[in-house]
């Protein structure tokens, strides 16, 4: 009886998964393709210049999205920990989002005067940038800090929609977004006034305006989800260590990433923060592929912590890693291959050095793939002050090392060289981390999620190369092609049966409706 318990849940639990996994791609395969036009259209509409300003100075915002990230995570994972315990009307889950909130508002008001501050000086002193184009700099760094705060406040909300997997909500507001910024991008060509300040101000007014959108549905939906003026003492202290943690290890990572930015454009001007800008948004892209699956599986993993289910819980981490590769070789692959003659397809205009820039960062996003599942683990313990010392210490070799390669005239290219080793070491950090603290057997690791990739990727490669060596197609017809086949190569190689067919049932069920 109880193996048919475990079995009756374990189907229940994989069902869920499946049915918030396709919302969520849903949600990103409409987000990816209107976000990669409106990229077009942005670049058009402001010129190479205006667009390389926009992503050293207004990169703020992509840069506070992993911030924001972070912060959901971390209110996420004490959401789910409370759901997890099974109790109704658990007084624990509002405890949490209140406390929440509390340190989302310390965390932006720090922003803030930081940005005011150092940042704002910064700006004004040191960014290298075109002849008469510092007040429009100003005015999208200021934009750019009332989005950083808007996301940092969105937290508790997404957090809660994330935590109770109302992915099919999560996953419209966010197709509900793009649509609104696509709409916005196009009004940029008909406006006179300078496009560069516009732009951010539009980026701005979405910004809160779906803030709002999280925070009327977290409020209507969730009874437990409520802001207290009171605090409970105990949970605000754990929840602040392991958020300041977190938020510790998100500024490591805006630190390394913002301060690459500032040294290209330093050395190499706006044309190369131009280039880093698209190499960024592919690099987004191809990265959503994996994010939204795992947004799927991360409060799984946090409950099945917290019921103490190791062996499930290895499992978990087991099939996330194997699936996230796959999902991201099926693009990654054939972007890489033909990465040059897409660009020039899809922006007409093509920065220098934008080639070079999205085939290393895509690779990055291959490593970051297979890594994100152990930090889930690692974050669903809520210990994570060694770890994040590690990560942070890590994370800011980015910085020196990169100053070194631009001062010795190395190409821009050098600064996601640098960028893909340190992610390889902190990838390697994760795996010995999760054996010694969380006694994850490395063999098991090994042979139930890196050899099935390892496999694939061998597979897929031989069979794409022949073809791309041999034949000459068209870059979309190629790119379609070597995704067909690496889909066929993950379901006959990287698939076991019962996956097989579990995936032919929940895609046909869908398929009905």
């Amino acid at each position: 009886m109880p193996n048919n318990n475990s079995q009756k849940h374990s189907d229940i639990v994989n069902e869920r998964i499946a049915k918030n996994t396709i919302a969520l791609y849903i949600r990103m395969a409409f987000a990816m393709l209107v976000s990669l036009y409106t990229s077009r259209v942005v670049l058009q509409a402001l010129g190479v210049d205006d667009f390389g300003i926009y992503g050293v100075v207004g990169g703020l915002v992509t840069l506070f999205a992993f911030i924001n990230n972070t912060l959901v995570g971390s209110l996420q994972r004490f959401l789910n920990y409370e759901i997890g315990k099974g109790m109704p009307n658990n007084k624990g889950v509002t405890d949490v989002f209140s406390g929440g909130f509390h340190i989302q508002i310390f965390f932006a008001i720090c922003i803030v005067v930081l940005a005011e501050t150092i940042g704002l000086y910064y700006l004004n002193n040191y960014v290298n940038l075109p002849h008469g184009r510092l007040f429009a700099a100003q005015c999208v760094y200021q934009f750019s800090i009332v989005v950083a705060v808007s996301n940092i406040l969105r937290a508790p909300f997404v957090a809660s929609i994330i935590a109770y997997e109302e992915m099919a909500a999560y996953a419209l507001i966010g197709i509900m977004e793009v649509c609104i910024k696509l709409f916005a991008v196009y009004t940029l060509l008909i406006i006179s006034y300078d496009r560069l300040i516009v732009y951010a101000c539009f980026v701005a007014i979405i910004s809160i305006a779906i803030t709002g959108c999280f925070y009327f549905y977290s409020h209507k939906r969730f009874n437990l989800c409520r802001i207290q003026t009171s605090i409970k003492k105990t949970i605000l202290r754990q929840m602040l260590s392991f958020t300041g943690w977190n938020f510790l290890g998100s500024l490591s990572l805006l630190a390394s990433l913002q301060g690459v930015d500032l040294i290209l454009n330093y050395y190499y001007g706006v044309a190369v923060n131009a280039a880093m800008n698209i190499a960024n948004q592919v690099y987004g892209a191809a990265n959503s592929l994996t994010s939204n699956f795992q947004v799927a599986f991360n409060p799984q993993i946090t409950k099945t912590y917290a019921r103490g289910c190791m062996d499930e819980l290895y499992e978990l981490v087991y099939r996330t890693t194997r699936y996230s590769f796959f999902l991201v070789i099926i693009c990654a692959i054939p972007l890489l291959l033909e990465c040059g003659d897409l660009l020039a397809l899809w922006l007409e205009i093509v920065p220098k050095y934008a080639d070079e820039l999205c085939s290393y960062l895509i690779v990055i996003c291959v490593v970051d793939a297979l890594s994100a599942p152990l930090w889930m683990s690692v974050q669903a313990t809520g210990i994570i002050k060694t770890y994040q010392t590690v990560i942070c210490g890590l994370l800011f070799l980015n910085f020196p090392i990169t100053i070194l390669c631009m001062a010795i005239g190395l190409s821009p290219t050098w600064a996601v060289v640098v960028r893909f080793i340190v992610s390889c070491c902190i990838y390697v950090f994760r795996i010995i981390y999760m054996s010694r603290n969380l006694y994850m057997p490395i063999s098991s690791y090994f042979n139930k999620a890196i050899l099935p990739c390892l496999l694939v990727l061998v597979l897929s490669l031989l069979i794409v190369l022949v073809l791309h060596n041999s034949v000459k197609l068209q870059s979309v017809v190629a790119t379609f092609i070597y995704m067909i086949i690496i889909v066929v190569v993950v379901l006959l190689a990287g698939l076991n049966n019962s996956e097989r067919i579990r995936l032919i049932k929940v895609l046909s069920s869908r398929i009905k409706r």
